[in-house]
């Protein structure tokens, strides 16, 4: 039978769902398909609806009302919308149309619907049109999933992992993930402050050692095999303290102490990735070598210290002794340490400290100072200047004492003579070769002892009273007075103030004076006080010598002239050799040019020779000439970068530095005052010989300076053959070679041209080498000086 027409919009397609598929008679079998699928609908695990299309439920299964908390009635006629959570409201309505229109086969969306009693549900829903035969739609059938779980656990997730990312971004360690290849796959903002880049640059990459230049803890460069993450693969264990460090662009190296984990999953053996935290420990490792350089410091300033230094325990005993203290008392340190103070110290001096130790100890005073005696180990007294603290613990507890002992009893015996030399002190001075002298705060003359006669002839007796410059001195002027009155009025000593005194007999007295002011206890000038001595010799062997000086400048003069003279003959023979010596070249040559085909071996061997021999004049000639222009050709000296010099001498040899395959290295190098083109030759030289005189392997020269008080000192290193030592001074002079032209070319003049050029800019040059370890050339040029000729 059909069913009546029900009066909610949509109960027409309800009626047709039911009995479209029972045309005419019933059928048994379209009954039980019926029954089924009402039993499917209402038993279903997922909520079931039929939706009109006015949006409305038309039919609800169980599952649904459970979701939802409504009973079937009152969802039936009910609109998902008025149930949606207000941020969801139209999430589903966005796409009805959508579906309607038969763009999309079905709809998916996940959204939160508010159960009866208030509470939230997240719902998935799956949302399909039934259709009737022309295509149009009749109603919805949606399908509904309770996923409040999974939402909630994906919250939780979420919020799990932010947690956790918050907690990882906020350590101070680094962080970094590699994938189960090793490749970088995350890390934290520790590791781009550590490491000093993004993470972003490092994903991808196999381990940050990869992109930074890495060492060891020798200092040798980290290899691939030896990042901490394939060490631990490698090795199938984490690491704990892999140290290695990171060199910055300004050279200095940042550590880091690395530490790896595996990455499982639960149940699983095989890792699918490695994590590592990285420490910076530069800082650590800066500390601890400072405190052991401390340490060292204090345990050699404490073994080494020329004082006595003790540490002695609150009940007055030593626990630790210096070196000096035990030389101090004539004790080795096993009989010191353990060992009472008090019983090695002097009966009458026993209990000097006990009262000033209590002050020390109760915070009164930092420290106290004494002078006592001890009794040494062989039975003598020593004086000992004993300065004492207290050493507490960080709450203020005492620990022990420090005590330094300082060795006075020269002193004290010092003192002893003193008073009794005090005592004898006038008759001495006038068993002295010198005279001592008083003066009062006016500066008259008080005292003169009477060797002052005795020495110099002058009656001491008229200068009694009178002050220095009222008597006449033939070798001052009123100025020279005037400065001396100025020195004494400032209370200033004086030293070798010298006066030649005429003599009454005749002729004149040369005496020196120093003097030192005098003040009494309280601080007033008293005067002065000091000694004379007659040097009337000394001057007239000063008057000899300064003659004799004349006299030898004279012949340097004459020396000079007499070398200008030789270096120019030097050069007008050298200079009047070349022309008869080219001819003799070249017309050898041609003879060999136009008859050599008619010369037997022999001859053509004897003309080799002469060839040979008037190349190796001409060189001979060149060189010799060169030596003489040193000192009269040269240039006037100028402010000259030695790297230019440097890099001019590497220019002319490049072919030999080629054809060696040699290394020439130089460090910053100054400027100095020089002839710029004897500066070049003298690197060109010492280079040159130095690529000449190459051992076995590949030539390597370095060129450095070192900065002296008033000079520099340069250095030509090689790694050559080396020198014996007794030809250090022989390779200098003109003509040496230490081996036959056969072995090494040359003319022996190379060396000496650098000795001259050395000396005409007045410096030195030597050698220091070992045969087989190659050879240093060393030699100085002023730091300034004024510019001219050499």
């Amino acid at each position: 039978m059909a069913r009546a027409r029900p009066k909610r919009a949509g109960a027409a397609s309800v009626a047709k769902i039911e009995t479209a598929a029972a045309p005419g008679t019933a059928d048994a079998e379209l009954r039980e398909s019926e029954r089924r699928f009402r039993r499917t609908f209402e038993l279903a695990a997922s909520g079931l609806a039929h939706i009109g299309l006015d949006r409305r439920f038309l039919r609800v299964n169980r599952r649904l009302c459970q979701m939802l908390g409504y009973s079937e009635a009152e969802l039936v006629g009910k609109t998902g919308r008025e149930m949606s959570h207000p941020d969801d409201t139209d999430v589903i309505n966005a796409q009805r149309p959508h579906l309607h229109s038969g763009e999309i086969d079905a709809l998916n969306v996940e959204k939160r619907y508010i159960r009866k009693d208030g509470s939230t549900v997240w719902v998935a829903v799956t949302m399909v049109v039934e259709r009737d035969a022309g295509g149009r739609p009749e109603y919805e059938i949606a399908v509904f999933d309770d996923v409040t779980a999974r939402k909630q656990a994906e919250a939780a997730l979420r919020e799990s992992e932010e947690r956790f990312r918050a907690v990882v971004n906020s350590a101070n360690e680094a962080i970094i993930v590699y994938d189960r290849e090793l490749r970088i796959v995350g890390g934290n903002f520790a590791a781009e402050r550590i490491l000093g880049m993004p993470v972003a640059q490092l994903l991808g990459k196999p381990g940050f050692t990869s992109i930074l230049p890495c060492v060891r803890e020798d200092g040798s460069p980290l290899s691939p095999e030896d990042r901490p993450t394939r060490v631990t693969v490698r090795n199938n264990r984490p690491l704990t303290g892999y140290v290695l460090g990171v060199r910055q662009p300004s050279g200095a190296v940042t550590w880091l102490s690395v530490n790896t984990a595996f990455l499982r999953r639960p149940g699983e053996a095989a890792h699918y990735g490695v994590v590592s935290t990285i420490v910076d420990i530069t800082a650590q490792r800066d500390a601890e070598q400072a405190l052991r350089e401390s340490e060292e410091r204090f345990r050699q300033t404490f073994e080494l210290a020329a004082s006595g230094i003790a540490h002695v325990s609150l009940d007055g005993r030593f626990v630790r002794v210096n070196r000096s203290l035990c030389e101090i008392f004539g004790y080795p340190e096993s009989e010191l340490i353990g060992r009472s103070v008090k019983d090695i110290s002097h009966p009458a001096d026993r209990d000097v400290t006990d009262a000033q130790r209590a002050r020390v100890r109760a915070g009164e005073i930092d420290s106290a100072r004494f002078e006592k005696r001890y009794l040494r180990g062989d039975g003598g007294t020593v004086w000992v200047d004993l300065a004492i603290a207290l050493v507490r613990a960080p709450d203020g507890t005492p620990r022990y004492e420090i005590a330094l002992f300082d060795d006075i009893t020269e002193r004290k015996e010092a003192e002893r003579a003193l008073r009794e030399s005090e005592a004898r002190f006038r008759s001495l001075t006038q068993l002295s070769s010198d005279w001592y002298w008083e003066q009062d705060a006016g500066f008259g003359l008080k005292f003169m002892s009477g060797r002052m006669g005795e020495r110099t002839g002058l009656d001491a007796a008229a200068f009694i009273g009178r002050k220095r410059w009222e008597q006449p001195a033939l070798n001052l002027t009123e100025e020279d007075w005037a400065r001396h009155r100025a020195q004494l009025e400032r209370h200033e000593p004086f030293h070798d103030f010298e006066m030649q005194r005429p003599a009454a007999e005749g002729g004149s007295r040369w005496v020196s004076l120093a003097g030192e002011p005098l003040f009494d206890d309280d601080g007033r000038f008293a005067g002065y006080r000091g000694v004379g001595k007659d040097i009337t010799e000394r001057k007239r062997a000063e008057a000899e010598l300064r003659r004799a000086h004349e006299d030898l400048e004279r012949k340097a003069e004459e020396l000079q002239r007499s070398n200008s003279e030789l270096e120019q003959f030097a050069y007008v023979a050298s200079h009047d050799l070349q022309e008869p010596l080219r001819m003799v070249s070249s017309y050898t040559q041609l003879v060999l040019r136009r008859y050599g085909d008619r010369l037997d071996g022999e001859a053509k061997e004897f003309m080799a020779y002469v060839v040979d021999g008037a190349a190796r004049m001409k060189q001979l000639i060149e060189d010799l000439l060169a030596y003489s222009r040193v000192g009269t050709r040269g240039k006037q000296f100028k402010p000259v970068p030695v790297e230019n010099a440097v890099r001019r001498a590497i220019g002319n040899l490049r072919a030999a530095i080629e054809e060696a395959g040699a290394t020439v290295t130089y460090d910053a190098l100054p400027t100095v005052a020089a002839d710029d083109v004897q500066l070049a030759q003298l690197f060109q030289n010492l280079i040159g010989n130095a690529l000449k005189f190459r051992a076995a392997s590949v030539p390597r020269i370095h060129v450095s300076a070192a900065e002296k008080e008033d000079e520099w000192e340069f250095c030509v290193h090689d790694n050559g053959i080396g020198i014996e030592p007794q030809y250090f001074e022989r390779i200098f002079m003109v003509f040496q070679q230490l081996h036959t032209k056969g072995e090494y070319p040359g003319t022996g003049i190379g060396l000496a041209i650098c000795k001259k050029v050395v000396e005409r800019h007045g410096g030195r040059i030597w050698v220091d080498s070992k045969p087989g370890e190659g050879s240093s050339f060393l030699f100085t040029l002023p730091k300034e000086r004024d510019t001219g000729h050499g």
